[in-house]
């Protein structure tokens, strides 16, 4: 009963976080609307929060009315900070983000990464610069996130599939990590699920039930939200919507999975530097791209039904014309009823999105660890909001 008593309780300390990362300076009754809470048990973890420094009360807030003013409560933005990574086969990027939600700093390496002992080396350093830089700021270090771009299973522990980081594969990562930072907590993930996590809790995901978030670079990955959960399988493969077959008759670019005809292989940036490297002019490399994009993409979401499509992709920027070719070309092919209740999205947070999802993961398993639950699996669900109501203006 009392392990009962505390997971709940840990719970609702979670909703409660989330909600005022998402919506600051709510009232303790707006927060006790917003979450369906009693009074008497908003006010009690409201308290404890407090207490434990998770949360502060900000300056009084005058109602229109003329009513009693209302305490207003926020997050203690330097109650804990994270260090959160990703990768690419040419960077890594990494940034520190407070338990608000924050980018306190934020580096990037410009460095191959394909070799595992240049990686590691360069990870570590990294490491040990931004954490220094923050230790005497911040009471709590929540731990170390890291996005890679493939399949990592949780259960061996091990990089499962990287395709466009090959030596990666069957790497003991958070072994590598940890040689170093003993202590340390860390997390790993696929970089598109850590980028879906990042826009359900902080982007254009945090009022919405369903949601496909699409990572798209040389490589091509998807994180998918179904009622607010993220959708896994068996070694946490699903989401590698770049090996998705789209044409069976091209042998012309294998894919880095050793395959043809894949998604990645024919709709990536990869694909793009191709078609141009072979001469052909970039109206119809475009006009490629966003019709292999929209075969993948249109089967997904007739599948699938999400509410919003978020894509985070550089190549919008540089080539304008590409978004409003994928949105057309993806719209015409979706089934009829979906046409008009499917939103097409280019993240808000661009490439910080795996960046504060990570972080988001840290900060919940330090606030469990805190109630003095042992954190042994994962479960982002538990915390993620859908607010019953709105926060009053």
């Amino acid at each position: 009963m009392q392990s009962l008593r505390m997971c709940a309780t840990s719970e609702t300390l979670g909703l409660i976080v989330n909600t005022l990362r998402n919506y600051p300076n709510l009232s303790r009754a707006e927060l006790t609307t917003m979450l369906s809470l009693s009074p008497a048990t908003l006010t009690h973890h409201v308290r404890d929060l407090i207490d434990a420094g998770w949360v502060e009360e900000q300056h009084v807030r005058r109602t229109s009315g003329g009513g009693r003013p209302r305490v207003g409560l926020a997050l203690r933005n330097t109650a804990t900070y994270a260090v959160t990574m990703t990768f690419s086969p040419t960077s890594l990027t990494a940034a520190v983000i407070d338990f608000g939600g924050h980018i306190v700093a934020k580096t990037r390496v410009e460095q191959p990464m394909g070799r595992v002992t240049d990686a590691m080396a360069t990870v570590d350093r990294v490491l040990h610069d931004l954490v220094r830089a923050q230790e005497e700021k911040f009471p709590r270090f929540a731990g170390i996130g890291l996005a890679i771009p493939g399949i990592w299973d949780p259960e061996s522990e091990t990089v499962v599939f990287t395709p466009n980081l090959p030596e990666w594969a069957g790497m003991k990562l958070r072994d590598l990590i940890q040689r170093h930072r003993h202590d340390e907590p860390v997390f790993i993930a696929n970089d598109a699920d850590a980028g879906a996590w990042g826009e359900l809790w902080f982007g254009a995901g945090r009022d919405v039930q369903d949601m496909m978030y699409v990572l798209y670079d040389i490589g091509i990955g998807a994180g998918i939200i179904i009622q607010r959960q993220l959708i896994r399988a068996q070694n946490n493969s699903i989401g590698e919507i770049g090996h998705m077959l789209v044409d069976s008759s091209n042998k012309d670019i294998q894919c880095g999975c050793g395959q043809y005809g894949c998604l990645e292989a024919l709709g990536s940036l990869t694909a793009l530097q191709h078609y141009q490297d072979q001469g052909m002019e970039l109206p119809q490399t475009l006009d490629k791209i966003s019709r292999y994009l929209s075969i993948g993409l249109g089967g997904l979401i007739n599948v699938l039904s999400p509410q919003i499509i978020v894509f985070s992709s550089h190549i919008f920027a540089h080539y304008p014309a590409l978004w409003p070719s994928v949105v057309r070309n993806t719209r015409g092919r979706l089934l009829q009823h979906l046409v008009h209740k499917t939103q097409f999205l280019q993240s808000p947070l661009g490439d910080n999105a795996s960046l504060l999802g990570l972080a988001g993961l840290l900060f919940e398993q330090e606030l469990t660890r805190s109630q003095g639950q042992t954190v042994s699996t994962v479960n982002p669900s538990q915390w993620l909001i859908h607010p019953a109501s709105s926060p009053a203006p």
